[in-house]
């Protein structure tokens, strides 16, 4: 299989933003809001913070203390939402402690217009008319690679494995609503996958995918993450699909790099706006 470079992919799109923000001199402005000191949270919106600074823009990090309040948290989005010098919003998930539990209420909190993430409810449920302020940076960064892989969309059998809001779901509808036959398979418990020109598998055990469970000549985008004996891998065992002719985007240095990028896509079209 031809192994897919996310991160060439993902460069490309920030340089073209760079280039398109210094001719217009336009500098999108980003604020993640992160709440607690949860390690990987941080590490992420340092990510979202040196691509917001590569492309011209402004990234400030909102570093809350975990024992914010519900309506203080409410509060401090509703402030940004009225900041001007503010494009994007973003809330670094997950919430730690009780605050998970009023997640959607912070989301639905964001102003839509500056939900660079996707995540407003009201932009969730547009996706059914194609009328989305904004669509989730993971599914855009999918659709993106089936884009450049496979071309037009119409009539392709494509299989998803998994079920989140923030991935699978947007991403089915959009699939859906271009002409593709999409099957959702919402956990992988040892079913068999349908013979199909392209997946998407963001649910499984570790490495638990090989040339076994696909099509030969498909498209395999690989959107899992886990810790495996110190390292970072996917659901897909790479060295197990050398066998089978097709594209394969595996972790690490995969679907992650062009989210972040997406990400940027947003916030300029925010910035824009």
């Amino acid at each position: 299989m031809e192994i897919i470079n996310g991160s060439e992919i993902a460069n490309e799109i920030k340089l073209r933003l760079k280039q398109e923000n210094e001719q217009r001199n336009m500098a999108p402005s980003l604020a993640v809001i992160v709440v607690g000191d949860d390690k990987e949270s941080l590490v992420y919106a340092g990510l979202k913070e040196k691509a917001t600074e590569f492309i011209g823009g402004k990234c400030r990090l909102d570093l809350l203390p975990a024992s914010i309040s519900r309506e203080g948290l409410i509060k401090y989005i509703e402030d940004l939402n009225e900041n001007n010098d503010v494009h994007g919003i973003l809330l670094q998930l997950p919430l730690p402690g009780d605050l998970e539990q009023f997640t959607e209420d912070f989301l639905n909190t964001i102003d839509p217009a500056k939900d660079v993430d996707g995540f407003n409810p009201r932009n969730r449920g547009q996706l059914f008319q194609g009328e989305a302020s904004f669509i989730s940076p993971a599914a855009r960064a999918c659709m993106e690679v089936i884009n450049r892989t496979k071309g037009t969309l119409a009539d392709w059998g494509i299989t998803l494995v998994g079920d989140s809001f923030d991935l699978i779901i947007p991403l089915a509808i959009v699939l859906t609503r271009q002409g593709s036959r999409v099957s959702i398979i919402p956990d992988y418990k040892k079913a068999t996958l349908p013979a199909s020109d392209i997946y998407v598998i963001e649910k499984g055990e570790p490495l638990i995918f090989n040339d076994q469970h696909i099509k030969d000549g498909a498209l395999v985008i690989d959107a899992g993450f886990h810790w495996n004996q110190g390292k970072v891998c996917g659901n897909v065992n790479r060295d197990k699909m050398t066998g089978l002719s097709g594209h394969l985007m595996s972790v690490p240095g995969g679907i992650g790099p062009i989210l972040i990028a997406e990400l940027m896509n947003n916030l300029c079209q925010a910035a824009d706006r």
